[in-house]
Parts: structure tokens; sequence; C-alpha cells
């Protein structure tokens, strides 16, 4: 069969290149300073951990054709859906018009954009990969349910680092205290920890409520200045003059991608928009395991095959992976209004 398995640029070597420069490339996310990426060797370390109970990549069990159903052999080890795969399957169409194109030129235009393919394919994982890492931050916890599996994962974050401002008395009130909240929590966070976090992390919509706050607003400008808003640059000045930790806003809380069961687009929330996160470095790792694709080794994994019944090229990425949070005390999240 005249595929793509035969042509040079979907060789192994060719596509390991093009998978280690896809990662050199990406742009680092502030979730990769707190859960590196790190290795293990162990073929069950999911499972270890977890030991109970997307144009995103599915996350599947060991053993399952990605993106397919759970097969029943694995359907007892949850743990195992740290594997995540997805396929871009070359029509009968495509595989016509690479093999009878009218001139080099022609034939190179239809390989560069199967390639780019594949580099669509190891984004498309990385993307699992910042939202798994964002939601052990943000949310410190994992939850997964599609595909007739279910898995929700808690990574213990204590229970006095989990604040919720009750309505009526929280920042949407221009009067409230802000400094005052942000000072006991930082109090808190060091009593656990004997250190402070290293950032604030919070959304647009906190920020905004923060320029418009009176406390705030004073601070900078003084009582009688008759401003009702201050600059960011005033707002991390008067923050930073108390001695709290840098504030950092997340831009993306949310990212809108095609669901692969279902073909229909889905809006994923992986960061609340009412939510204030303290947070230092030796959370955790985002842990790479070993898969028979990359011959035992942690990594990711593209290639590249044909099938003759029925007809096709595919391109397939797999990996296996889950956020580890070592240390829970150096989370700290706090809801300062109601969604």
């Amino acid at each position: 069969m005249a595929g793509i398995e035969h042509l040079k640029e979907f060789s192994k070597p060719a596509l390991r290149g093009l998978v280690d420069a896809t990662v050199e490339a990406k742009t680092p996310t502030f979730a990769d300073r707190f859960l590196p990426d790190d290795e293990i060797y162990s073929t069950t370390f999911a499972y270890d951990i977890i030991k109970k109970s997307n144009h995103i990549a599915a996350m599947i069990g060991y053993g399952a054709e990605p993106p397919v159903i759970d097969r029943d052999a694995v359907a007892s080890r949850m743990g195992e859906l740290a594997k995540m795969g997805l396929k871009y399957i070359a029509t009968e169409e495509e595989l016509l018009a690479l093999n009878q194109a009218r001139s080099n030129r022609e034939k190179s235009a239809m390989v560069e954009r199967l390639v780019a393919k594949g580099v669509d394919l190891v984004q498309a994982l990385q993307k699992r990969v910042d939202v798994a890492k964002i939601e052990a931050i943000a949310r410190g916890e994992f939850e997964y349910n599609k595909n007739q599996v279910k898995v929700k994962f808690d990574y213990g974050i204590p229970n006095e680092h989990k604040i919720a401002l009750s309505a009526g008395n929280d920042w949407t009130d221009a009067e409230r205290d802000v400094i005052g909240d942000l000072l006991d929590w930082n109090d808190r966070y060091v009593d656990a920890n004997g250190k402070q976090a290293d950032v604030i992390l919070l959304t647009r919509e906190i920020q905004a409520l923060l320029l418009k706050n009176a406390v705030i607003v004073n601070e900078a400008r003084g009582a009688d200045s008759g401003s009702v808003r201050v600059s960011v640059d005033e707002l991390n000045t008067v923050l930073g003059g108390y001695g709290l930790p840098p504030v950092q806003v997340v831009t993306e809380r949310k990212i809108t991608v095609r669901d692969v069961y279902t073909g229909e687009d889905e809006t994923i929330e992986f960061y609340p928009k009412n939510r204030v996160v303290f947070v230092a470095e030796g959370l955790g790792n985002f842990v790479y395991g070993p898969t028979v694709e990359t011959n035992y080794q942690p990594g990711i994994d593209l290639r590249a095959y044909d099938k003759f019944e029925p007809i096709q090229s595919v391109l397939r990425v797999a990996a296996a992976g889950f956020p580890i949070g070592e240390a829970p005390s150096l989370l700290l999240h706090a809801d300062v209004f109601t969604e």
C-alpha cells in the first residue's frame, strides 16, 4: 500500500526529531514553574499514585486504542488513565492526492500538510498536559469524566488553606479590607510552610475588583484624592509595600477544544474566575512515565503507519503522564466572590 509510512518525513527518526523540536518550541506556562516535567520508569506509577477512584488528547487506559473506549481488561485500573493519546487519519482521498501529485512541489506541499498534522497532535497532547497542571494548581484536584470513565483525584490541600468568602461579605464590596485579607492568608501560608508563596495568582476579574477597591485607592493616592481607580503598577506597588508575594494575573482561564468523541466544541474552564491562589516552587512535578510506544522510556511518541482495511494512513501521538503534588500545603485557595 502506498501510504505515508514509507516516506522519509514519517520515518521514526524524522518523527522523533519533529517531537523534540515541538517540545523545544513550546512556550512555558506559569504552571510549568510549579509542576515542572520529570520522568519515572515505573510502569504502574499512576496506579500507585491514585489507587482509586479533549481537541485535547483523550486520556485512555493502557491497551486501549486512542481515542477508543477503555477495554474491560484495564477498566479496573483507573490509575492508568495517565495514558494520553490522539490520532489523525489521512483519508483515502488525501492518499490519492498525495500519490497522484502532478509535480514534486505539489507532493511536497501535501507531505508538509501531513507533517503539520503531526505537530498539531503533539501540541494537542501538550495542551492536555498544560490543563492537567493548571487544574492541579488552581483546583487542587484532577477530574476526568468521559468515554464511560470517571475519575476524580484530590491532591489534599489542607482545609485551612481552602477559604471562601460569603456573598455580601467579599471582594465585590469596594470598601472591603482586601489588604487585610491577603496579609492574613499570607501569615497562614507562612505558618504552614515556614516561607512565603513565590507568587499570588489571580484572574483579570479579581484584578479589576482590586483596582477599584477603596483601601487600595487610598493607599496609593491618599484618602482625599477623589480617585476611584488605580493603575496596575500602583496596585502592585501597594501590595509589594506590605511585603506580600508578587501578583501574577492568569490571562487564560479556559480553552475551547473539539471533543474527540462527539465532534462538538466544548469549553474547559481550568481556573475559576473568583479564585486567588498562593503557590510556591516545590509543589511537585508532572511525571512522564514509560509506554510501549517509547520502548518503555518516558516521553512523547509520534508515529505513522498504514492500514489496509479500511485503507488509511494514521498519525498517532501517545504519552503517559500525571501531575504529582508532593507538598499540598504549598497551595492556598481563596474564593473572593461568589460566581
